[in-house]
């Protein structure tokens, strides 16, 4: 069934959340209209009855009511008139989507149901997925793949229906999983910041933070989730030069010699956030967030990480406003944090079954 939106007065609508829960459920998304008079909504109504099986409306209720007062005796939350099935909600959330709407369309399609995998993916364009899964992308294949673009990121849905043998299944999601490998971090509808907590509890392992071109924004991905004092030690915004000497041992004539900004710094922050001790991760953010910028290019950024054994550092250079570098750069910092996690962990269990295999023998 295809799905259209109606918000009158104010809108709850979240449409990306609307196309992954009804894809999910097989079914498509249409539009959303908006309308803030009354007198709008006989229109809008027309116009989303003519491409829709199904309208959501939200806001005003009682002025949605009223133009079908003499054709409903009651206010009905679900009804169908005119082959058109019409829902009415106060929140049209995620919940709301998952547990009353999809339920709601699929009692009157007979149609069958559908197994759905999820991929979250990080620093991969929507063209450059579908580039990459091409061969996967056909219209008589039994399973059927979603792009859901966000930011920096996309979640990429593979869809099969309930019968479809499952090892059938599994292997075409083999398939993908080997091509999305590097960029997935999740197959679950989890923040990349969750993802790394999770595998920072899993591993018993303690990070630091040090911040300037992400002010903070970087250690408050960690604290919006709870328990994070479990693996999250310390952070620190050393924003000037005294901070960076005095918080974390840099040297002054170094910052003189290579700049505040520079591949340096960034690895200089992250080395005196490990000699502090009482930490296994460090991580450190250094650039220009903008909108000016006193030494390099607006938008540059360096990002270390590392532990006791090496610290790396990368260079990025982006190129939206201040709000947008900042959240580009928190995104890479925690994408970078889950690829030394994950290439840990595969070290850590290659190890151990090398050690296994020598006791066996």
């Amino acid at each position: 069934m295809k799905v259209g939106f109606l918000s009158i007065g104010r809108s709850s609508v979240d449409l990306r959340e609307a196309k992954i829960a009804l894809f999910d459920g097989g079914h498509t998304c249409g539009p959303l209209l908006s309308v803030d008079e009354p007198s709008e909504i006989d229109w809008a109504l027309s116009q989303l009855r003519t491409i829709c099986d199904a309208i959501v409306i939200d806001g005003d209720h009682d002025a949605f009511y009223a133009t079908f007062k003499d054709r409903l005796s009651t206010h009905p939350e679900n009804f169908e008139l005119d082959g058109k099935l019409y829902s009415v909600t106060s929140e049209c959330d995620a919940a709301y989507l998952s547990e009353k709407l999809v339920p709601m369309l699929n009692s009157k399609n007979k149609r069958s149901r559908y197994q759905v995998i999820v991929f979250k993916t990080f620093g991969k364009t929507e063209a450059e997925l579908r580039a990459m899964l091409k061969d996967h992308i056909k219209t008589r294949s039994k399973i059927r793949i979603g792009f859901f673009p966000s930011f920096s990121e996309c979640e990429v849905h593979a869809r099969g229906p309930a019968t479809m043998p499952q090892a059938e299944f599994n292997a075409t999601l083999n398939d993908i999983n080997q091509i999305l490998y590097k960029c997935t971090y999740s197959f679950d509808r989890i923040s990349i910041a969750e993802r790394v907590a999770q595998m920072l509890r899993e591993q018993g392992l303690k990070l630091k933070v040090a911040e300037s071109f992400t002010g903070g924004a970087l250690a408050q991905a960690f604290t919006s989730i709870p328990g994070a004092s479990e693996y999250f030690t310390e952070g620190l915004v050393t924003y000037s030069v005294g901070s960076k000497t005095n918080r974390l041992g840099l040297s002054p004539n170094e910052l003189a010699k290579h700049g505040v900004v520079s591949n340096n710094t960034a690895y200089g922050m992250s080395v005196g956030l490990l000699e502090s001790g009482d930490c296994d991760i460090a991580i450190s953010t250094t650039g220009n967030a903008g909108p000016t910028a006193v030494f390099g290019a607006v938008g540059l950024c360096f990002i270390s990480i590392g532990d006791r054994n090496e610290v790396h550092t990368m260079r990025y250079t982006f190129g939206g406003d201040r709000d947008e570098n900042i959240a580009r750069a928190v995104k890479n910092a925690l994408f970078l944090l889950y690829s030394y996690l994950d290439s840990r962990e595969a070290r850590e269990t290659a190890r151990s079954a090398r050690e296994t295999g020598e006791r066996q023998f």
